[in-house]
């Protein structure tokens, strides 16, 4: 195999490697999918949402915890936005910010020493090893920025769905009583809990819509805010919201289905399409195989 074909085929397995690792990593690595950090994992009846454990019990957060104070506090800025997206992830410990810092550099300097490795392990020195070494480490990097985008849009996405419902035992209950734990009840929690802790409820509702990242939410509260100032019933903002919620909720699910077909297109062509075309040209091919054949023996 030339040089080429080698660093191509290096590339390609080296690349499918670190993917996967930054898959396990971001699924399995306590620093990350912990359960302290793990939202909906609160019991509010045995547990405070409001605090947290002093000392990280997990060896892998206090490598990236450790990794992440290294490199210094960085951009105050930058670190308030990260810190949103985890709050909006579900991630509400203060120390989150550092540990995904911490955990964004390990992946990087995994992927940074991969290829080298790889190259260790079959004795030789590969082409582009500094190039490849950088990209992986450039990807490593910007992994668990990808994993958390996808994380808060999920989250987001349930508390829509749970909004309607929500909504509707609000107006016969109280959040305690959801028997089913969703990423919209443990942020009801949260606010209950400051409101009952003395901090004001505007502030407190306006935060609750602050971490969930949710246009609807924040449409809610802004009606609720409303109410307690105008003095209207609230019984009718909970029931006009929880008909609006429950109506987008079904547009987007027929949305979803009027897509579908239209998503089926490109496997059905890339798929099947080259089987059927095979199937229905196949016969005559052949034919004309035999027939050029014998043109060509008689001849």
């Amino acid at each position: 195999m030339s040089p080429l074909g080698i660093a191509i085929v290096s590339f390609g397995l080296i690349s499918a490697t670190t993917f996967l690792a930054a898959y396990v990593l971001l699924r399995r690595w306590p620093a990350i999918e912990g359960a302290r950090l793990k939202a909906g994992t609160t019991d509010p009846r045995t547990s405070s949402i409001l605090r947290f454990e002093h000392e990280i019990q997990s060896r892998w957060q206090r490598i990236a915890a450790r990794l992440g104070q290294a490199i210094g506090p960085g951009d105050e800025a930058r670190r308030s936005q990260y810190r949103r997206r985890l709050v909006q992830a579900g991630y509400q410990d203060p120390r989150a910010v550092t540990i995904f810092m911490g955990a964004k550099v390990g992946i990087a300097l995994a992927g940074l020493c991969l290829y080298p490795f790889y190259g260790f392990l079959l004795s030789r020195v590969l082409p582009n090893m500094f190039a490849i070494s950088a990209t992986l480490a450039v990807i490593g990097f910007f992994t668990p920025d990808y994993w958390l985008v996808r994380r808060r849009k999920q989250r987001q996405q349930a508390i829509i769905e749970a909004l309607p419902d929500v909504l509707d035992l609000l107006m016969v209950c109280v959040a305690e009583s959801v028997r089913t734990p969703s990423p919209l009840h443990q942020e009801m929690m949260r606010m209950h809990l400051e409101i009952r802790a003395g901090r004001p409820r505007e502030e407190a509702m306006r935060d609750w819509a602050e971490r969930t990242g949710a246009d609807e939410v924040r449409r809610i509260v802004t009606a609720f805010t409303q109410a307690d100032r105008l003095g209207t019933p609230l019984g009718k903002t909970l029931r006009v919201h929880a008909e609006a919620a429950r109506v987008e909720r079904r547009h987007r699910a027929e949305a979803k289905a009027y897509l579908a077909p239209l998503k089926m297109i490109f496997p059905t062509a890339l798929f099947l399409m080259p089987a059927f075309l095979l199937v229905a040209m196949a016969p005559a091919l052949l034919n004309l195989l035999k027939l050029f054949s014998g043109l060509g023996g008689g001849e």
